[in-house]
């Protein structure tokens, strides 16, 4: 017989069995949607950029909520536990590397390796880092490093889910402030615009692209097919610095032809739904869902919220 992953939602029966005899009749299988999980998780090189343990610039918060191990065990933790077949984390230093390699996503996720800044502030490299779960993506993939502008990383994935043969091009960014952000975003677009038209791909294009809803940026965006999952609400807040209010920040967004697929949340975990009435915003999608920086270090670790959905194609 052969191996199937212990983990996989697919039932014994139907590996041994009624798959093998599906196949046999040209009877194609069903795939399961792709579920992204996206999180901007604070890398300890700008907690600690001078040297204080960020006592400074998160002046009245408590430093055990700034401690780095007990943040990568909730920000890891809590993409473990919601098994997204893709992992997408932003702000991955060394620290956060090693941490990663040593905890359970590196047994269930094929870990791609971090892209870093060609040029950073931070106290010691840093980056991005795109993960796919083992069982549930073809172990084959394209994985493109990118400096935007000569700076700052991007991680592009050409992948496939397990049992498809419709390739996806997942981007994971995060993008400077202002005119230099704006800039990133252009080279990124057409980067990926060329890319699909050597080989078609569905995208989606995850990320801290540090603007607000309203911003040209997104709206450039916009015009040439992106939607964004969570329908650019700026209520559904994604970050809070230390001395502000929360506000938006990162976004999932896709075209066609990837589609959303439908959610359906338990009412405990129910925070509300997209404008178009489709997405529902469970626990595994903070936005909005935190009053200030220490309680969104208190749930996820991070001052920005973890973002999650499903795709269909």
């Amino acid at each position: 017989l052969k191996p199937f992953w212990r983990n996989s939602s697919e039932p014994l029966l139907w590996r041994l069995h009624v798959q093998p005899a599906a196949r046999a009749l040209g009877m194609a299988a069903a795939v399961a949607p792709l579920t992204l999980h996206c999180h901007n998780i604070l890398a300890h090189a700008w907690v600690d950029l001078v040297g204080d343990g960020g006592q400074k610039f998160f002046d009245g918060v408590e430093p055990r909520l700034l401690e780095p191990r007990g943040r990568w065990a909730k920000a890891f933790g809590a993409a473990l536990a919601c098994t997204p077949s893709v992992i997408c984390f932003q702000e991955v230093g060394l620290a956060e590397g090693r941490a990663l390699w040593a905890s359970e996503l590196a047994r269930e996720y094929l870990v791609l390796g971090l892209v870093e800044n060609a040029q950073t502030s931070g106290s010691e490299p840093n980056g991005v880092c795109t993960l796919l779960r083992r069982g549930a993506m073809e172990p084959k993939y394209e994985h493109h490093a990118l400096q935007l502008r000569g700076t700052t990383a991007a991680s592009v994935v050409r992948c496939r889910r397990l049992g498809d043969t419709s390739d996806i091009l997942v981007v994971n960014c995060h993008l400077d402030w202002g005119s230099e952000g704006e800039a990133q975003a252009a080279e990124l677009q057409l980067w990926i615009d060329e890319e699909c038209r050597k080989n078609q791909a569905a995208v989606i294009w995850c990320g801290d692209f540090n603007v607000g809803p309203e911003a040209p940026l997104l709206q450039a965006l916009v015009a040439v097919g992106y939607s964004d999952t969570f329908g650019f609400k700026p209520e559904w807040a994604s970050y809070c610095g230390a001395c502000g209010k929360p506000h938006r920040l990162d976004y999932v967004l896709y075209k066609r032809p990837a589609r959303v697929a439908p959610q359906d949340a338990a009412r405990a975990d129910f925070l509300g739904m997209s404008p178009d009435g489709h997405v529902s915003l469970g626990r595994h999608s903070l936005l909005g869902g935190f009053r200030d920086i220490s309680d969104i270090l208190e749930q996820v670790g991070s001052d920005h919220a973890p973002m999650q959905a499903s795709f269909q194609f």
